[in-house]
């Protein structure tokens, strides 16, 4: 879901009221209300909770400050990579600041914590969505383009169908689809498809929705639209508002303000975590959990909140834990998908084409997208279009998704270049467009400690895995002393059913969690 659509924002305790924070060297006042305030204050003042957050993402970051505004004073983050943001990952390359390698877009600019919070800090003055009077191009392998009319009318019909898609399919007959892929060729072919159109309309159309699906996997974050789940579809929660709401001065401005809402140095970066030991006997059973760092650092804790990429988990829960996560949170997070997306950004000694356009689309002749392995002479078959960017029209970035994603990696920004230049002489039929003379290209599935990018429900599996994911360890209810309950708190985006793949479900997810700890302190007194 490309980011894709937006989280509603959680609804918490009606008790609980934000505190403002403000910073001087490094110390702090805190100004407003929670509750019981002073309670609060007085119960942490003489237990001293140690909480130690684990990855300095959307989440980790947003649990940070909650916790921090709360008055915890002992809030660590360790962070594997050497920055802040985790997949969001904003940076100055090509000649041009800003450019997001990551999430691109809020999602939703109602009932969005996260977008209120970039308004508040004034990064969103000029955010409104500028799309070039030219509009985009549609060409065929060919080199054709193909009529502007027919493809956006007939866009506008595949919309209908995956709206449909995202709702679980009409209720009368949603068990004869197990996945999305099944659903969208059903009404494709029987509502979208009639017998007086012609050969050639009936081609536009079939190349049209293979353009389409290609760009269904990259919003979904998965290898194939018949990996995801028809049924579980209507479990995610779009928000009002604008769908694509970009940042001008990008996701790192935002993450930015959320690290400077912090103490200084409560993040220590370079610091990936070896092992969490949880449930443990210690001489001081106030801190029964103990995080080992790789190099050799350890830190103990009276909580731990896990807010690492569910491809992370998905490699190392095994070795990540001691004891073992219990069964059912092995099996949640072995059922949900976790999909790869890439960017390409391309440079060029001048714009590749004469005449201006926003975006180029392209109608591939062959689908691959159900194919296991992607050959090396079909992977670039992913990549549905070339877009300009704004203000610097020599500059060119696609999306690439799934398997073909994770095989671009593997091969160099040279050859990367080299293959979408083709592409773009090929479908425009202009062979002297030159060559790129600077390539980027973003490598999340073989980042060591993101492994992807962002998480899907495929067949078979239940939107409430998340729920389980975020299930605390041990709970309140599970441990007879209460020092030693939420010993492992989980954030993140797969961790919030209804807005899994989205920052504002990661950042309300992290919320969450500080939460509960805020709650478990206030409860003791």
């Amino acid at each position: 879901m490309s980011e894709k659509t937006g989280e509603q924002e959680c609804h918490w305790s009606s008790k609980v009221l934000y505190l403002n924070v403000q910073w001087q060297e490094d110390r702090y006042k805190v100004q407003g209300v929670y509750g019981n305030s002073q309670t609060t204050r007085v119960a942490m003042a003489k237990m001293r909770p140690q909480i130690v957050i684990v990855g300095a993402g959307i989440a980790g970051l947003s649990a940070a400050v909650e916790l921090t505004k709360a008055g915890f004073t002992d809030v660590t983050g360790l962070e594997a990579m050497d920055r802040p943001g985790g997949r969001a990952h904003t940076v100055t390359a090509l000649g041009i600041e800003n450019l997001e390698l990551g999430a691109t877009w809020l999602h939703g600019d109602k009932d969005n914590s996260l977008y209120n919070l970039a308004q508040q800090n004034k990064l969103l003055r000029d955010s409104e969505v500028k799309v070039h009077p030219a509009g985009d191009k549609f060409y065929t392998e060919q080199g054709d383009q193909v009529d502007l009319d027919f493809v956006l009318d007939f866009w506008s019909k595949l919309d209908d169908i995956t709206d449909q898609a995202y709702k679980g399919g009409p209720k009368d007959n949603r068990e004869s689809f197990k996945s999305v892929g099944e659903f969208v060729d059903h009404m494709f072919s029987t509502k979208l498809l009639h017998p007086l159109d012609s050969e050639g309309i009936t081609n536009q159309k079939k190349l049209m929705l293979t353009w389409y699906k290609k760009f269904a996997t990259i919003d979904n974050g998965c290898d194939s639209l018949y990996d995801i789940s028809l049924s579980e579809m209507s479990k995610y929660k779009e928000l009002d508002g604008e769908a694509n709401i970009p940042i001008p001065k990008g996701y790192g401005a935002l993450v930015q303000v959320l690290v400077n809402m912090l103490p200084l140095n409560s993040i220590q970066y370079k610091k990936p975590v070896k092992v969490v030991q949880w449930n443990r006997e210690s001489d001081d059973h106030k801190f029964p959990v103990c995080v080992h760092c790789e190099d050799g650092s350890t830190y103990s804790a009276s909580h731990v909140i896990i807010t690492v990429s569910l491809g992370y988990l998905k490699l190392n829960h095994h070795t990540l834990f001691e004891p073992p996560l219990p069964q059912d949170k092995v099996d949640a997070i072995s059922s949900l998908g976790f999909g790869t997306v890439n960017k390409i950004f391309l440079r060029f000694p001048r714009p590749p084409l004469q005449e201006p356009f926003s975006c180029m689309q392209l109608f591939w002749d062959e689908d691959k997208e159900d194919e296991k392995e992607v050959e090396e002479q079909t992977w670039f078959k992913q990549i549905t279009g070339f877009h300009t960017l704004e203000r610097f029209p020599e500059v060119l970035y696609a999306w690439i998704g799934g398997k073909a994603a994770e095989y671009m990696e593997s091969l160099s920004n040279t050859e990367v270049g080299k293959a979408c230049t083709q592409i773009l002489r090929e479908f425009t039929g202009k062979a002297d467009i030159p060559d790129a003379v600077e390539v980027l290209c973003s490598r999340w599935h073989s980042n060591p400690y993101i492994c992807g990018a962002y998480t899907n429900v495929p067949v078979g599996c239940k939107a409430e895995a998340s729920d389980v994911l975020a299930e605390p360890l041990p709970g309140c209810d599970k441990c007879h002393v209460k020092e030693k309950s939420l010993q492992v708190l989980f954030a993140g985006e797969a961790t919030i059913t209804p807005y899994i793949t989205t920052t504002h479900g990661a950042f309300s997810s992290g919320k969450r969690e500080a939460i509960k700890l805020i709650d478990l302190y206030r409860c003791k007194h």
